[in-house]
């Protein structure tokens, strides 16, 4: 891995071959035999809206040095960095407000226009991103406009997954919904990988001077366009028929947040978890790892941004194919095997993580290996816990439970890990604590599992293909 990394013609011709010759060839052939035309465009649509999320999040942190520098004052530089970690954190804050409005909207009135409003929403502030004037130009205000972006950025996010989660498993609900709602798992990771690539593109082939100036604007830009083409394909889906049924029977939640905290605090619970051991991982390994080692271990972008990308495609890939497998097995026990999986490779990291320290200029067989037998791990869970969402709740709160579980966890887990995860690697110049806290939590999340079986057996939900 480490010889193709150094040589881009030979590390693209790999990613081609192990991604689009061999493994997506036969999924796209699955897809092409079973999927029509009208849901091709669906699975597209809502591809794209996951893959925008992780895009314009990697972008944000990726770019971090360069916003800290020009969105802030001269004389808070040093703190500028954090100031930027902060930022991100504070859009995550309002992710659940942007999620249980929208949901409660898709819980009330339907999924499409939910579905549909949510990806415009996300395409405005990615614009404004893009043609702000910075510090220099018009000082505190430069901070300020960053920051309302990024809040308004949050609030549409946190309906945007939830919604097309709750789409495409409605759909789909009579085949094998896993494997389509693993595309947006797909989506994202493809979106990380290709963010993370294009990034490295812009700082290899550009100057410094173009990215400070213009240079950083551009995938904003391009995150902004992939989501009009998400929203104009969206336009012309028709609304779900489990909807359409709970509407024709007046069964539809007046409040579905109150049904669902009064109702379903089980559910919220096992759901919780999913998403939390997902997001904290993902972000610890394929989002936050490059900036992490590059700042304080000094190793080369190059390195480090291909570990990022490996990591997201190998996940991606992967993902589908677990996600797949629920048409042979049982969805608990993929879930199971992968979490044992996950918590076998973490533990022996944890165990091994001072050698990996004491020389990390050498060990880079040993960070590539790991990034990707953990994403291969933990592809088990993220291919199958879209799916496993959309189960644990009934069509009445189904957006809302998804959207409050969903977000919740993303701000512990992923909107908190740049401050949590920098601050101990300034304090102790070690991931040892950082791989501790992924191991517990990966326990925590096989534990639920115990109640998760429970839930999807009451509900009837528990499929065997």
């Amino acid at each position: 891995i480490i010889q193709f990394t150094q040589n881009k013609k030979k590390f693209y011709y790999l990613l081609y071959r192990l991604v689009v010759k061999y493994d997506l060839f036969y999924l796209f052939l699955y897809m092409e035999l079973v999927i029509n035309s009208a849901d091709k465009k669906m699975i597209i649509a809502s591809t794209i809206g996951s893959g925008f999320e992780l895009f314009d999040f990697l972008s944000f942190v990726f770019l971090s040095s360069i916003i800290a520098k020009i969105f802030f004052p001269p004389h808070m530089q040093s703190f500028a960095i954090f100031f930027t970690y902060l930022t991100i954190t504070i859009s995550y804050l309002f992710r659940p407000i942007g999620g249980l409005i929208l949901a409660h909207i898709g819980d009330k009135y339907g999924r499409k226009f939910s579905f549909t409003f949510s990806i415009l929403l996300m395409s405005i502030p990615s614009f404004v991103i893009s043609i702000l004037p910075t510090f220099a130009t018009i000082g505190y205000l430069a901070t300020a406009l960053i920051i309302i972006a990024r809040i308004f950025q949050g609030f549409s996010l946190g309906g945007e997954v939830p919604g097309s989660v709750t789409y495409i498993a409605e759909k789909f609900r009579n085949k094998n919904y896993y494997f389509y709602c693993a595309w947006l798992t797909f989506g994202a990771n493809f979106g990380l990988a290709i963010g993370s690539q294009f990034i490295h593109f812009l700082n290899e082939n550009t100057t410094p001077a173009f990215m400070l100036s213009i240079g950083w604007r551009i995938p904003f830009l391009i995150g902004g366009l992939l989501t009009i083409i998400g929203f104009y394909i969206r336009y012309h889906l028709s609304e779900t028929n489990e909807f359409k049924e709970l509407q024709n029977n007046k069964k539809i939640s007046n409040i579905p947040l109150i049904t669902l905290l009064k109702e379903y605090k089980t559910q919220i619970f096992c759901a919780f978890f999913l998403c939390f051991v997902v997001s904290l991982n993902t972000s610890i390994f394929h989002i936050f790892l490059p900036n992490l080692l590059t700042s304080y271990y000094k190793l080369s972008i190059n390195n480090t941004t291909n570990m990022s990308v490996i990591g997201a495609l190998v996940m991606a890939v992967f993902s589908l194919m677990f996600a797949f497998i629920v048409r042979f097995m049982i969805v608990i026990s993929v879930l199971r095997i992968s979490l044992c999986g996950l918590i076998f490779v973490l533990l022996i990291t944890y165990l091994n993580i001072n050698q990996i320290n004491g020389s990390l200029q050498y060990n880079l067989f040993s960070l590539y290996f790991i990034v990707i037998i953990i994403s291969i791990t933990l592809a088990g869970v993220n291919g199958l816990f879209f799916g496993i969402l959309a189960s644990l709740f009934p069509t009445k709160v189904r957006y809302t439970g998804i959207s409050f579980s969903y977000n919740l966890a993303y701000i512990i887990g992923a909107g908190l890990t740049p401050l949590w995860t920098s601050l101990i690697i300034e304090k102790t110049n070690s991931y040892n604590s950082i791989i501790a806290v992924c191991l517990f939590v990966a326990v925590l999340t096989l534990l639920s599992t115990i109640q998760l079986n429970k839930l999807l057996q009451k509900t009837n939900e528990l499929v065997q293909h």
